[in-house]
C-alpha cells in the first residue's frame, strides 16, 4: 500500500492572503472614483416611457382618453377621462399618479412640444395632442430628458402610438 504524503507547501500562508486582499482593496479605491455619476436621465426616461405606455393601456382598458399632462419641465401627471386634472391612480401605491423630479431625481428636466403640453390616447391607442378632442399626431413626437447621464429621448409614433426610448 502506498501512502500519499502531503507537502507542507500546499495552500497559502496568511501573509500571502493579507497581501492579496490589500492589493485588491487598493485597486478598488482607485477604480471607484472613475465610474460615471449615477445616470439620472436614464432612470427618468425609462420611467416616462413606462408611464406613457401605462396611459395608453388605461385608454384601451377604460375605453376613454387617457394620457400624460406635462405640468412643468420637472413634473407630469397621468390622467384619465380626457381630464388633465383627473389624475389616474398609481397601480403600485394607489395614490395620485404625479411624478416630480425631486430628491434623487433633482436636476432632471423634460422638454416636449405637445400642444398644451398634453399627450393622450384614444380607446384604440391612437396618440393625440392638445386639449378637448385633441389632434392626432401627424408625425413622431418626442420628449427629451436632460440631466446627468446625457440627454435621452422618448418617442411616440403617430397612428400606432408605439413608444420607444433611446
Amino acid at each position: 500500500m502506498r501512502r500519499i504524503e502531503r507537502s507542507r507547501e500546499a495552500g497559502f500562508t496568511i501573509i500571502e492572503l493579507v497581501v492579496v486582499t490589500l492589493l485588491i482593496g487598493i485597486l478598488a479605491l482607485l477604480a471607484i472614483p472613475r465610474f460615471p455619476q449615477y445616470p439620472k436621465a436614464g432612470v427618468v426616461s425609462r420611467r416616462l416611457l413606462s408611464d406613457i405606455r401605462y396611459a395608453k393601456e388605461l385608454s384601451t382598458r377604460l375605453q376613454t382618453m387617457s394620457g400624460i399632462y406635462f405640468i412643468s419641465g420637472t413634473q407630469y401627471r397621468v390622467f384619465i377621462n380626457n381630464d388633465t386634472s383627473s389624475a389616474a391612480k398609481d397601480p403600485q401605491t394607489g395614490t395620485t399618479y404625479e411624478v416630480t423630479m425631486s430628491g434623487k431625481l433633482s436636476g432632471v428636466t423634460l422638454s416636449q412640444t405637445f400642444t398644451n403640453s398634453i399627450l393622450k390616447f384614444d380607446s384604440l391607442g391612437t396618440p393625440f395632442e392638445g386639449s378637448g378632442a385633441g389632434t392626432a399626431l401627424g408625425a413622431a413626437k418626442s420628449v427629451t430628458v436632460s440631466g446627468s447621464g446625457g440627454p435621452r429621448t422618448v418617442t411616440i409614433e403617430p397612428n400606432t402610438g408605439k413608444v420607444t426610448g433611446s
